[in-house]
Formats: structure tokens, C-alpha cells, sequence
């Protein structure tokens, strides 16, 4: 009984003894450093020593350094576009005199009873916000068509808040570009460089007014070169960037990191309206010849060969019965007398390359002719009955003006036709004068299943011989809410009804 007693009295001994201590001990192991710790702070000071002397970390400040001489070299360049339009506000005028003796306000609601012939006053609304880059001394200024469009003033704001009213010396909408003027000299410009020497991966850093915050600096990479087929503009080639471009970019400046300018921030691809890591810049080889032609021409001289051009889709290849490995443009236009009929292109060709290089979309081939100088000539790749040919075609100039009519003609009546050629009225049996030849549709437009080549005899029974007589016609069919054709096709002849 002795011994179990002793053997209790150690127990509760131990307890009593146990509790202070480990309470000390394990008080002491949270108020000092742990193990863990203790590893952190030896590694942190070693680090330290390191990143003292490590020449990776002098080559990240040295690129650091970079960016900060780019911005501050680039930036007085790059100016702030306000797009106003002017409207004319009338104006009530009350016939009380000042201190006419009514309370505040009555002067107003007794003069707006008791009018007098009132006065009009002239507002500036803002209609748009848009960013440049100043490229000449004397106040030449780069920047985007639709920034500027529509416009009755446009006022420049420069990075020292100088505000001046510009000029527009000349816009092209088939690329977005715009070129600006406003009146004074000595000015910091930003040089244009050569995009076609950069590379996916290349450092860039755009500079513009997102949102009105005027200068500021965003820097990413090129994610890709050569985007077409953006439905942007008629000439996409776009380099692609994830440095952020939000609304208010656009038309500043694209620059490498030698402070050149290699490319004019255009547009974005975006759910919501901004930034997502995808923007698209109108590249400055572009850009340049654009500019030049604008201050030396007033316009841009573009090439021309006078096919029109359709993208060889799966659905088509198959109304066509080629095989469906088939890739190309199918030519579903030639007109006459030009570069591409002199050189022996018929409707019906496949286009499937240009000087080698293979073509897959209309697009690719209005940008290619575009930009190639008139009277270049080039070789043209194509398949006729499933046989591969070559022609050399010798690119003309486009006839803007004519252009202009053609795509008024085509966007007011969503077709557009010609007088049918003499090959044409052989093949399908006609005789002079019966019929027009369709020579293109526009894409989600009325006539849009009309291919072309199609003959249309005649429009709510009054038969069409020339152009003149369809487009009257048509013009009387939408104001009577019917439209009626019989057209005719190489095997058929048929009614079709549009309205």
C-alpha cells in the first residue's frame, strides 16, 4: 500500500513539474524563430549577396533602362486625338432686363413665356477619342481613319498639353490610316521602322490615350505577324501584340526597342470592349507607303488586275465538283479590257498562287495586288478543268474613282451588274442586248445567292439591257415591295423572287 502511494505521489510530482516546464518551452519556441525561419533568413542574406553581383540582374536593369529611354524618347511624339462635331444650340432671350427685381430663376420662366426672336449657340460634343504619332517636324501626324471620321474639328492635345486644331491631309479607309496636320515646327517626332524584320517574340511598347489618360505606356511582345482575314479592314495584315491596347489607343504609336515605330495600334479582339491580351497594328511597311502616297498624291495609288475574287469554301468546291482537297480563289469575275483578261484569266479559274506563294482567301489577293506598284508584272498560279496553268499578268493601276462608284453601286442596291460580253452572250445563246450580267453581290445583301455570271433578262417582266434600265427597275421594285427576275444560267432559265 506504501509503495502505491509513493508511486502516486511521483505521478502528480512529475505533472506539477512537467507542466511549468514544457509550458516554458514550447512559450520560448513560438516567440522565437523557427527552423523553417531560420533556413528563410540564411537564404534571403545569401540571395542578397548574390543578386548584389549576379550580371543577369544588371542585364534585366539595363533592359529596364531600355524602356524607360524608349518611353521618354517616344513619348512627346505621341499625341491626344478629341473627334468633335459642332451643333447649334438655340437659345431662349428673355425681355427682362438684368436686375429686373425677380427672385432668382423667374427671369428665365417669364422670359421663356414671353420670347423674343432668342439666340443660338454653337456646341462642341465630343464624338470619339483617338491617339496619334507625330512623324515630321512641321506637324505631320500618323494615325487611324476612324478615329478622325466624320469629324467637323479635330483638336491635338501634345504631351505638354499644347492643344491645336488639325487638318486632315488625307485618310485611306481600305487600310485605316489617316494622315494629320497641324500648324507649327520644331516638334519631337518618333522615326518609322521596318516591320518586316520583326519576329514573334520581339519586345514592343505601345504608347497612347486609353480611356483619355494621355501618355500612357504599355509593353508586351509580338504574338504574331501577318494576321489577315480579321474583317478589320479590305487590306488586313496585321502584327499582333498582347501589349495592352484598350479604346483611346488606337492610332498611337507601336514601337520597338529602338524607339521606332513599326506599327499603328488598330483594334482589338475583345468580348467586353477591352483589353484581352490581343490587339492588332497596322505594320509600318504598310503604313509608310500609305503615308508617302497621301502627302505626295492626295491619294494611294493601288494595283489592279480586274477579277473579282471569291474564297474557295468546302460548300463551293463541292457545288463546283472539284475535290475537296481543293484549296485557292475562285475567279467569279473578269472585267473587260483588263490586266487579268489581257493575260488570258477566265471566270471559273482557281486562283491557287501568286508569285509562288499559295493563296487560300479573297482577301490575301486584293492585298496583294493592292500593294504591288503598277506595272509590276506577276505570276499567277491557277487551275482551269482541274489542270494547273501559269499566267504572267501586269498589274494596272486602280481608278479609285470608279471603284468609289462601284462600291456606291453595290452597297445602295446590294447588286452589281455590266452589259454582257460578247463570249458570254455566245455561251448562252442570247442575241444583242437581251440581258445584264451579274458581276458581284453583296455578302448578307438581297441578291447575296446570285453568283456571278448569271444573266438577268428581265425584272418584274420589263426586260433589262443594260445597267441603266436594271438599276431603274430595281429601284421601282423596292419602292413597290415586289422583285421579280427571270434569270438564266448556262443550263436554266428560271424565276426567282427576291421580295
Amino acid at each position: 500500500m506504501k509503495n502505491r502511494f509513493s508511486n502516486w505521489n511521483w505521478l502528480v510530482f512529475t505533472a506539477l513539474v512537467a507542466g511549468p516546464v514544457g509550458y516554458w518551452l514550447f512559450s520560448g519556441l513560438n516567440t522565437g524563430p523557427s527552423a523553417a525561419y531560420a533556413r528563410q533568413i540564411a537564404e534571403a542574406r545569401t540571395s542578397r549577396v548574390e543578386l548584389d553581383g549576379q550580371a543577369n540582374v544588371a542585364s534585366a536593369d539595363q533592359l529596364s533602362r531600355v524602356f524607360r529611354d524608349v518611353s521618354k524618347s517616344v513619348k512627346p511624339a505621341v499625341v491626344s486625338i478629341k473627334n468633335l462635331v459642332e451643333t447649334s444650340v438655340r437659345k431662349r432671350a428673355s425681355r427682362f432686363p438684368q436686375g429686373s427685381g425677380l427672385p432668382p430663376g423667374f427671369e428665365d420662366f417669364f422670359g421663356g413665356m414671353e420670347l423674343d426672336e432668342g439666340t443660338s449657340e454653337t456646341r462642341r460634343m465630343q464624338n470619339g477619342l483617338g491617339s496619334g504619332v507625330i512623324f515630321r517636324q512641321d506637324g505631320y501626324i500618323l494615325t487611324n481613319n476612324h478615329v478622325v471620321k466624320d469629324a467637323n474639328i479635330l483638336e491635338v492635345y501634345l504631351s505638354d498639353d499644347r492643344r491645336f486644331e488639325a487638318k486632315v491631309i488625307g485618310t485611306d479607309e481600305r487600310t485605316d490610316l489617316a494622315v494629320l496636320k497641324i500648324d507649327t515646327t520644331g516638334l519631337v517626332t518618333a522615326p518609322l521602322g521596318d516591320s518586316s524584320k520583326m519576329e514573334v517574340g520581339d519586345w514592343v511598347i505601345a504608347i497612347g490615350s486609353p480611356f483619355g489618360l494621355a501618355q500612357t505606356v504599355t509593353a508586351g511582345i509580338i504574338s504574331a505577324t501577318e494576321r489577315t482575314d480579321q474583317g478589320i479592314t479590305d487590306y488586313d495584315n496585321f502584327l499582333q501584340t498582347d501589349a495592352a491596347i484598350n479604346p483611346g489607343n488606337s492610332g498611337g504609336p507601336l514601337v520597338n526597342l529602338r524607339g521606332e515605330v513599326i506599327g499603328i495600334n488598330t483594334a482589338i479582339a475583345s468580348r467586353g470592349g477591352g483589353y484581352n491580351g490581343i490587339g492588332f497594328a497596322v505594320p509600318s511597311s504598310l503604313a509608310t507607303r500609305v503615308v508617302n502616297d497621301i502627302i505626295s498624291k492626295g491619294l494611294v495609288s493601288r494595283g489592279y488586275v480586274g477579277i473579282g475574287p471569291v474564297t474557295l469554301t468546302p460548300d463551293l468546291a463541292k457545288q463546283l465538283e472539284l475535290p475537296e482537297s481543293t484549296r485557292g480563289v475562285f475567279v467569279g469575275r473578269v472585267d473587260r479590257k483588263s490586266p487579268a483578261q489581257q493575260a488570258g484569266l477566265e471566270p471559273g479559274d482557281i486562283i491557287t498562287a501568286i508569285n509562288g506563294k499559295p493563296v487560300t482567301t479573297d482577301s490575301s489577293i486584293i492585298r496583294i495586288v493592292g500593294e504591288t506598284k503598277a506595272g509590276t508584272p506577276i505570276q499567277v498560279s491557277f487551275l482551269r478543268n482541274g489542270r494547273p496553268r501559269d499566267a504572267t499578268v501586269r498589274v494596272g493601276e486602280l481608278d479609285q474613282k470608279k471603284q468609289e462608284e462601284r462600291t456606291k453601286i453595290l452597297e445602295t442596291f446590294g447588286i452589281e451588274v455590266d452589259e454582257m460580253s460578247d463570249s458570254l452572250r455566245q455561251e448562252y445563246g442570247l442575241k444583242l442586248g437581251e440581258g445584264v450580267e451579274v458581276i458581284s453581290v453583296l455578302k448578307n445583301g438581297p441578291f447575296a445567292r446570285l453568283p456571278a455570271s448569271v444573266v438577268i433578262r428581265s425584272v418584274n417582266g420589263k426586260s433589262v439591257s443594260s445597267p441603266e434600265e436594271f438599276y431603274k427597275a430595281i429601284e421601282g421594285a423596292f419602292e413597290a415591295g415586289s422583285l421579280r427576275m427571270v434569270v438564266r444560267t448556262e443550263e436554266t432559265e428560271r424565276m426567282v423572287r427576291i421580295l
